[in-house]
């Protein structure tokens, strides 16, 4: 889904409004952390598969794309695009730190150096970095309740001191009843808001609550976004041994 240091939220985020009230650890949910956690992996499990459709629209172009995924806890996941036919067979393969992409047309299998991670995976508004390290936030960050409410709280994640991230801090405003994401807005190390990825159309998702739209909006390039939503969505079906190989990618 840029796939994500050291100064605090700023401004515009601080004045968002919510009135204070009893600290998130206080209320029979789980802590800033594991609420953390639990909303950077909602769409995932043992296993996890889905489709999804993604439409990038940019200044210049807008680009519509049916994807097929498949995921193994945090640190496996396989996409092949669908359609449209020309791009068809093209797939992303993610192990660990490592990525790989596939380009049928030409079949050339290319392994994603660090110098690349920062470019945009499928010429969307996530980067290839965003995908490498997009589930393991509540590894790299620290986090603070700064406002709540009843309802909804904002807590506030700054990186710890060795780790090598992209964010100077990143702000999640979350449904403490569903505990799940409304929006997460992501910020460069001045403070600068460079992001927004916003969440909606909440259904239940074998057993979970889980919103199935998303939506990438960068701040400098207005009118500019990637949207993803989920058209299936289904958790723990048995993959084979090997499945998120490089072999697999040409499959």
């Amino acid at each position: 889904m840029k796939f994500p240091h050291a100064k605090l939220i700023l401004g515009g985020f601080l004045a968002l409004g919510f009135a204070s009230s009893a600290p998130l650890d206080a209320w029979a949910r789980p802590d800033a952390k594991t609420l953390i956690r639990q909303i950077e992996t909602q769409y995932m499990s043992k296993t996890s598969h889905s489709t999804f459709r993604m439409k990038v629209v940019t200044a210049s172009w807008t680009r519509e794309m049916t994807l097929e995924s498949w995921g193994q806890g945090r640190d496996k996941s396989l996409s092949k695009i669908l359609s449209p036919k020309k791009d068809a067979g093209m797939a992303t393969l993610k192990v660990g730190n490592e990525m790989w992409n596939y380009l049928p047309k030409i079949d050339r299998l290319m392994k994603i150096p660090s110098s690349l991670m920062g470019d945009r995976w499928m010429g969307s508004h996530l980067t290839n970095d965003d995908l490498v390290k997009e589930n393991k936030i509540d590894e790299l960050y620290t986090f603070k309740v700064a406002q709540e409410t009843a309802k909804e709280a904002t807590i506030v994640s700054t990186p710890r001191p060795d780790a090598a991230v992209v964010w100077g801090s990143i702000a999640y405003r979350v449904d403490l009843e569903r505990q799940i994401p409304i929006s997460v807005r992501y910020f460069d190390e001045d403070g600068e808001l460079v992001r927004t990825l916003e969440f909606d159309q909440v259904r239940q998702v074998g057993g979970r609550t889980i919103p199935m739209r998303m939506r990438y909006v960068p701040a400098d390039e207005p009118g500019e976004y990637t949207e993803m939503v989920y058209e299936t969505l289904e958790f723990d079906r048995p993959l084979s041994d090997g499945f998120f190989s490089v072999r697999s990618l040409r499959r």
